[in-house]
């Protein structure tokens, strides 16, 4: 297994990002976090609305809004413990300090996607399938 290969899990997909910290957040027309390890980049980007709950309760958020983003910003520096991809579009992301990020898939767009080293990919698309290109 390469370090950035996806595997399968339950139907789904579990990301490679366990053990990684948020090196990143970029705010454009959408939220995205970046992963780095040495020379090689992680990036997953949210187009649209998405969910943090942390102790301080649950916050619905979106690159839309970006005077809300705190609790998004607070991501900063955190270890991502587990990620995964539902068959049906659900990406979760449970971090070390119990936060848990999460996108719903969207009718009309691709909601969220990771890119990475040596051409992984996956894109939840519009109406919630997932496309998967593994590493070269």
């Amino acid at each position: 297994m390469m370090p950035w290969e996806l595997q399968p899990l339950n139907g789904g997909w579990r990301l490679p990002l366990e053990q990684q910290a948020v090196s990143r957040c970029v705010l454009d027309h959408a939220f995205a976090l970046e992963f780095h390890e040495a020379e090689e980049k992680v990036i997953l980007r949210i187009e649209g609305v998405f969910l943090i709950r942390d102790n301080g309760g649950s916050h619905e958020l979106t690159a839309a809004m970006p005077a809300g983003l705190g609790p998004a910003l607070e991501l900063f520096g955190k270890v991502v413990r587990l990620a995964t991809a539902s068959q049906e579009g659900r990406l979760k992301v449970a971090f070390e300090d119990d936060r848990i990020l999460s996108v719903e898939p969207d009718d009309h767009y691709e909601a969220w996607e990771m890119s990475g080293p040596r051409g992984m990919r996956t894109v939840c698309t519009p109406g919630g399938a997932i496309s998967v290109w593994q590493p070269a």
